[in-house]
C-alpha cells in the first residue's frame, strides 16, 4: 500500500504522540501500517536519546531549506507523507514567520511530495482559518467560509488554499487536509500546565458566564483520525474536522478539570472563579492585533481574546466517511493529561 511513513514536526506535541500511537499498528499484520518504516522529520534530533522512538529514522532538516525538502522527497514514491511541522506560539515573532513556517514551506514540501511520486499527502491545519463565532448556533464544517484570526489564522488558510489548488491535478499524489481545534492529552507544553495551574488555583478567568461553546480534541483521537484519513483514498482534496464527539462549554471544560483534580486525584481545589465581563476579550483581541501588526506576539494576550468566542465543529463527514468515532471523552482525556503532569512533577 505504502511504502514508507515520513511525518514533519516528530519533535512537537502532536508529532511525538503520533509516532507513540504508530507503534501498535506497526507489530499489526492486518494493518496498512505494518512493518513499514517510518522517518521523523524535524530540525533537530530529540535532545534525550530515551525521547526516541526504537525503529525510527530521525532526518534533521528545515522546511525552510529548498535543499532539505529536495534531499527528504528523495526516494519517496508511494509514501504517506504527514506534514505536523509549524509554528504555533512564538516566543518572539515577525509577521513574516507564520506565512513562511506554516504556508510556504508546506506547499513547497506539498509540490516537491508530487513530483516524488509521492502517494499520499496530508496537511495538519487548524481552526483559525475559520475564525470563531460569537453565538453557539454556529458549527463550523468543512464548507464553512474562510475568517482567518490573526497572522496564524491567515497561514494556514492560506496553506489550505494551496494544497487544495495543487490537488486539482489528479496526477500521482492524493491530497487532505485536517482542521483540529484546542487538542490536550500527555506530553502537553507547558501552556497548558500553566491552564491546569490556574484552573486548580482558581486565577484562569472565564469571560462572561462561560457559556461558548469550544471543541476540544484529545491527542489519541486526533491520532486515529489521522491514520483513518491515511487509509481513505478517495479524499483528494477532502478537507476533514477531526475533534471530540462534540463541542463543550467553556464553564463545562473548567468544572470537568476542577472535578478530577479534587475527586480523582485528591487535590486542593481553591473555590474560587475569576469572572472577567466579555469586554475584556474584545480589548485583548484589539491589543494581540495591534501587537502582531507591529511584528510582535504575546501568548496570554492571544489566548485571552479567544476565551469569549464559540469555536466549534461538527464532525459528521469524518464520522460518515473515515467511520470516526472519538474513543476518548472530555474527562477520560482529562484524567490522563493531569495524571501525566502529576507522574512529571510538573506542581500542578
Amino acid at each position: 500500500m505504502f511504502s514508507k511513513i515520513i511525518i514533519t514536526g516528530v519533535n512537537g506535541w502532536l508529532g511525538n504522540g503520533l509516532l507513540d500511537f504508530l507503534k501498535s499498528k506497526l507489530k499489526d499484520q492486518e494493518s496498512i501500517f505494518y512493518d513499514l518504516k517510518i522517518i521523523g522529520f524535524d530540525q533537530q534530533k530529540p535532545e534525550n536519546k530515551n525521547a526516541q522512538i526504537d525503529g525510527i529514522e530521525y532526518i534533521e532538516g528545515d522546511l525552510r531549506s529548498k535543499r532539505d525538502i529536495e534531499n527528504l522527497v528523495k526516494d519517496s514514491e508511494d509514501a504517506l507523507f504527514i506534514n505536523l511541522a509549524g509554528i504555533i506560539h512564538p516566543n518572539t515573532l515577525k509577521q513574516s514567520d507564520f506565512n513562511l513556517i506554516n504556508n510556504i514551506s508546506v506547499t513547497n514540501l506539498a509540490k516537491a511530495a508530487k513530483s516524488a511520486g509521492v502517494k499520499k499527502f496530508i496537511a495538519m491545519s487548524s481552526n483559525s482559518p475559520c475564525g470563531y463565532s460569537k453565538d453557539n448556533s454556529i458549527i463550523f464544517d468543512e464548507e464553512s467560509n474562510y475568517r482567518p484570526y490573526m497572522g496564524y489564522g491567515v497561514s494556514k488558510m492560506n496553506m489550505e488554499k494551496n494544497i487544495l489548488k495543487i490537488s486539482d491535478n489528479k496526477k500521482n499524489t492524493n491530497f487532505s487536509i485536517i482542521r483540529s481545534p484546542w487538542f490536550y492529552g500527555p506530553n502537553q507544553p507547558e501552556r497548558q500546565t500553566s491552564f491546569f495551574k490556574m484552573i486548580r488555583n482558581g486565577t484562569f478567568p472565564i469571560l462572561g458566564k462561560g457559556q461558548n461553546l469550544r471543541s476540544m480534541a484529545y491527542i489519541d483521537n486526533i491520532c486515529d483520525g489521522i491514520l483513518r484519513v491515511a487509509r481513505y483514498f478517495d479524499s483528494n482534496g477532502e478537507i476533514f474536522w477531526i475533534a471530540d464527539e462534540h463541542p463543550y462549554k467553556m464553564i463545562e471544560i473548567v468544572n470537568t478539570i476542577k472535578k478530577i483534580m479534587s475527586k480523582d486525584f485528591g487535590l486542593d481545589v481553591s473555590s474560587k472563579q475569576i469572572y472577567l465581563p466579555k469586554i475584556t476579550a474584545d480589548f485583548a483581541r484589539y491589543t494581540d492585533g495591534v501587537l502582531q501588526k507591529f511584528g510582535f506576539y504575546n501568548q496570554k494576550i492571544h489566548v485571552l481574546s479567544e476565551m469569549n468566542q464559540t469555536i466549534s465543529c461538527d464532525i459528521s463527514k469524518s464520522k460518515n466517511l473515515l467511520n470516526f468515532h472519538p474513543k476518548v471523552s472530555l474527562e477520560d482525556g482529562m484524567k490522563k493529561s493531569i495524571a501525566w503532569c502529576l507522574d512529571n512533577n510538573l506542581g500542578i
